[in-house]
């Protein structure tokens, strides 16, 4: 229950003092949510008996106009003389030990917007002053099945109000099998349970718009990473590289190999010399922008940003693509440690002190295999510095199919 008030830093209890004393301030659903929520043991509203639910739903009949869905919240007191035993025997009946009365002027029978006659409304006001309010509990039996209904309905529909898990709820079903998020399957995309997810990692539901749209857009991916990562983001298309032939595809004079006639050997066919192809199309460069020292160390391979960037970066594309880091620090002061779990890394978080010219470049260890863990494979990948003072980007590669590279027909 204290961690009801985590996100505002309030616990609990003082969470349920501010609704009681401020309740015009609430909305009406995270209203009965709290209350719900302050009261674990008891029934959900709207699916039980009455009397082992947390909240009493009350109609507030009035003639003008509301400034707010919930007019008060209030504590019921015991019924029995010692609280001790008023729990003891709610316990014993299935009854929470704690209820509240939320008075609303929503959905009321009675009153200005209300299905009843307008003589009916002006009793049942003249029966409240006098301090009769029969007609009025009357009346409650029906508002509370009613607003109970309307609460079941928003709480179907509304994740964040599924205090227990909002991946558990209709809606997230829902979205999960037309945005193929991978809630209940693993990374999404995929039919293996863990197949490139960080530990600990789940997809958020509001991503579920980025993740349903064919074909995937670049200015998806970077609105996705961008939420996710909270950072600047940047993407470029259509980065070129090389791909390697197949074997099979390439020209010869004549006959086959392995009974495999070659494509290239054919008349009309296509004639491909060499062992390799420029794919102009073979990539996409993200750029991380202004990043903090921790953060920057954090999207280096090895690092919980880079491993969760690149399992987002997988499942929104979905092919087979090199794909480009870069990143840009922002401009701070970086100390050179020697040793340690801070230690600088050779090209990746150590530079030259001094000023450097903007047009000098710098070569570092970029490539690295995804199949592998994101393991240096030897090849070297240009650094542009930029003015000063900032500090000069890193580039690190890998790939989007979470495969080595294959050759290309």
């Amino acid at each position: 229950m204290e961690a009801m008030g985590a996100d505002d830093r309030l616990s609990a209890a003082a969470l349920i003092v501010e609704l009681t004393q401020h309740a015009p301030g609430f909305d009406l659903f995270q209203a009965i949510a709290l209350l719900e929520r302050a009261a674990p043991q008891a029934e959900p509203l709207g699916t039980g008996d009455g009397a082992r639910e947390a909240v009493r739903l009350s109609g507030h009949v009035s003639l003008a106009f509301e400034a707010s869905d919930v007019r008060s919240v209030r504590e019921n007191p015991p019924h029995d003389d010692g609280a001790a035993l008023h729990a003891l025997a709610a316990e014993a009946r299935g009854v929470p030990p704690v209820t509240y009365t939320l008075t609303t002027p929503v959905l009321t029978l009675a009153g200005a917007n209300g299905p009843l006659p307008m003589p009916i409304t002006e009793l049942l006001l003249e029966r409240r002053a006098a301090r009769d309010f029969a007609l009025a509990d009357l009346l409650d039996i029906f508002n509370h099945r009613f607003l109970s209904f309307l609460y079941r309905g928003r709480k179907k529909h509304a994740p964040g109000l599924n205090w227990q898990s909002p991946h558990a709820s209709a809606l997230a079903a829902c979205l999960d099998a037309l945005s193929n998020l991978g809630l209940h399957r693993g990374t999404p995309g995929s039919g293996h349970a863990s197949a490139g997810r960080p530990r600990g990692t789940q997809p958020w539901l509001r991503h579920a718009g980025l993740m349903s749209g064919a074909p995937r857009s670049m200015a998806g991916l970077v609105a996705l990473l961008a939420d996710r990562l909270g950072l600047r983001v940047t993407g470029t298309q259509f980065i070129g590289g090389w791909r390697a032939a197949d074997r099979a595809d390439s020209t010869r004079l004549a006959g086959s190999r392995h009974g495999v006639h070659a494509a290239g050997s054919r008349v009309g066919g296509v004639q491909l010399l060499g062992r390799r192809w420029w794919d102009q199309a073979a990539g996409i460069r993200i750029e991380f922008h202004d990043l903090p020292r921790a953060r920057f160390t954090a999207l280096l391979p090895g690092g919980a940003d880079h491993e969760l960037a690149l399992w987002l970066i997988r499942s929104h594309l979905q092919e087979d693509f090199d794909v480009q880091f870069m990143l840009y620090p922002a401009p701070q002061t970086v100390a050179c440690a020697v040793g340690g779990k801070t230690a600088a890394r050779l090209g990746w978080t150590s530079w030259l002190a001094g000023a450097r010219a903007a047009g000098v470049t710098a070569e570092t260890g970029a490539a690295a295999s995804a199949a592998q863990g994101l393991l240096s494979d030897g090849r070297m990948g240009s650094v542009r510095s930029r003015a000063q003072p900032a500090l000069a980007p890193v580039r690190c590669a890998a790939r989007a199919s979470g495969a080595a590279a294959r050759p290309h027909r």
